[in-house]
């Protein structure tokens, strides 16, 4: 059995990269990329809480929500890709024992009260779950860390083989394949890159200290499955023969069977890894799984004292999210994606795996995981950054695959239609009106059918008495959609003379505004 669940987690685990692979443009839309985000636990009980319904669309997380009290903990044991980069972590940092650093074992009560800490906290719409959704974690992680650190190690690595006279067409070739199948156009270039890193690393170094600490100790999807499996009834049973070797309890990678006992196992704590019956003496051969009709009870490891301090806990963080100071200085260039939901609603649907970001036809320009601007909950949010990449007129792939809703699936003629911002001329710094020297570059750009960027031609006399015709450039607010391809291309080396800010914008389920005359020009 543990042999099969190895070959089971490296399938899910390829099955997962095979559908983040599948999120880039051009996106045939065959398999649905987001997939694999929909199994997370935390989806459905979250959903719930906020719009007290369930939907199909999380069909394999309900399947798993729905085995849970049958099977026991079974997804962080199979399926899980965190669970199981974390088991490759353990190999290469040699994790201790469970002898060792049995101590670890008192801070299993606090993945129950970061659960609680959520479920409370999303009761008052204030949703940060999703920074601790396993499936979320890595989806990000391999967005804005992995993706692009790997892409760029083979690129230049296939590109320094090519200069070997004798591999060249070979190397080439490999190259060519490698371009076309997992590297896109663009090398991604991701901001928060080092804070995200640091985060899933501590993930995976946090291996030095016990086996599965995050799943042990931290991770809230392990904790509701737990919660679940209180009474599961596939058990873990030892027979009489049973030598009491201890080997069970030294290799369980949860410590679900507790010293001295080795006949019990903590149904709460199980994953079904079943290291315990592969280190069992061949000649005993005590440990066995069966179903059991009659099942006993495992308690969460979660006290009165804890659940008090919890939910004390959970009302300071929830006054404090709701106080801050909001930045109004930054609060108009949180451009979010086309089809974003208004943004209280937004902000809360959003479980920040970047996987909008991921499929973007920029690739890491213009979707990036936003910074702390007024709150915390800012963190990792997807924002669009128009001085790196704009939003391509053509593309609606990011609204194809939010596995939450945040982003509402808008058809392409929708979407060209749909104004993310609007587009405003910085006359200190546009070439035009500072140097009243021509420069045509974003009325070039525009998307539009009708450019959104026209000229008003005046005569300029300059500071030596001659006279010329300069293009002076305006937007047309009816006609904007706030695409930021402008201020991508705007030649100027630093700050854009041209920028786009949240006005005009419309919001999933806002209304059109009423299309008014396009006015002429700004000169009156």
């Amino acid at each position: 059995m543990e042999k099969l669940r190895r070959v089971v987690q490296i399938v899910f685990l390829a099955f997962f990269l095979f559908l983040f692979l599948l999120a880039r443009y051009p996106y045939s839309g065959t398999f649905e990329a987001d997939l694999f985000l929909r199994f997370s636990p935390l989806i459905p009980l979250f959903h719930f809480i906020q719009d007290f319904s369930l939907s199909w669309a999380f069909w394999p997380a309900l399947l798993i929500l729905a085995a849970t009290p049958l099977l026991g903990r079974f997804f962080c044991g199979w399926i899980c890709p965190l669970g199981t980069t974390i088991d490759a972590a353990s190999k290469v940092v040699k994790s201790p024992s469970n002898r060792i650093y049995a101590q670890w074992e008192k801070l299993r009560y606090l993945k129950f009260a970061i659960l609680l800490g959520c479920v409370i906290l999303a009761l008052f719409s204030v949703h940060v779950w999703g920074y601790l959704d396993p499936l979320s974690i890595f989806n990000r992680a391999l967005t804005v860390v992995v993706y692009p650190l790997g892409t760029i190690a083979v690129e230049q690595t296939l590109l320094s083989v090519t200069k070997v006279h004798f591999l060249e067409t070979p190397a080439f070739f490999v190259y060519d394949l490698f371009k076309s199948s997992v590297m896109p156009e663009m090398q991604s270039h991701p901001q928060q890159l080092f804070w995200i890193a640091l985060f899933f690393g501590g993930i995976l170094g946090a291996e030095k200290l016990s086996r599965r600490f995050w799943c042990r100790n931290i991770c809230p999807a392990g904790a509701w499955l737990g919660f679940l499996a209180q009474f599961r009834l596939f058990e873990r049973i030892v027979g009489e023969a049973c030598p009491v070797c201890n080997k069970c309890q030294t290799e369980c990678k949860m410590n679900a069977i507790p010293s001295g006992d080795v006949k019990h196992t903590s149904k709460v704590e199980c994953i079904d890894c079943f290291n315990c019956g592969a280190v069992c003496p061949p000649k005993v051969n005590a440990i066995t799984y069966r179903w059991r009709w009659k099942p006993y009870h495992t308690p969460v490891d979660f006290n009165r004292r804890q659940l008090m301090r919890t939910t004390a806990g959970s009302a300071v963080a929830l006054g404090l999210l709701s106080i801050g100071l909001t930045n109004r200085d930054t609060r108009d260039r949180r451009i979010r994606p086309p089809g974003a939901l208004p943004e209280d609603q937004f902000t809360d649907k959003c479980i920040r795996c970047m996987e909008c970001a991921r499929i973007c036809k920029s690739n890491g320009g213009c979707l990036q995981p936003d910074q702390i601007q007024s709150s915390i909950l800012d963190l990792w949010l997807p924002v669009a950054v128009m001085r790196e990449g704009y939003c391509e007129y053509n593309c609606n792939l990011c609204s194809q695959v939010c596995p939450t809703g945040a982003i509402v699936p808008l058809a392409l003629d929708q979407k060209q239609h749909t104004p993310i911002g609007l587009a405003h001329f910085d006359r200190n710094h546009c070439i035009p009106y500072a140097q009243n020297s021509d420069c045509i570059v974003c009325e070039e750009h525009c998307p539009t059918p009708d450019k959104a960027i026209k000229f008003e031609v005046k005569e300029v006399i300059a500071r030596d008495g001659s006279r010329k015709m300069v293009k002076y450039p305006f937007v047309i607010r009816e006609l904007c959609i706030g695409c930021g391809i402008c201020e991508t291309k705007c030649p100027l080396p630093g700050q854009a003379g041209v920028f786009v800010t949240t006005e005009n914008q419309r919001r999933a389920g806002e209304p059109a505004p009423a299309i008014a005359a396009p006015e002429a020009s700004p000169y009156g």
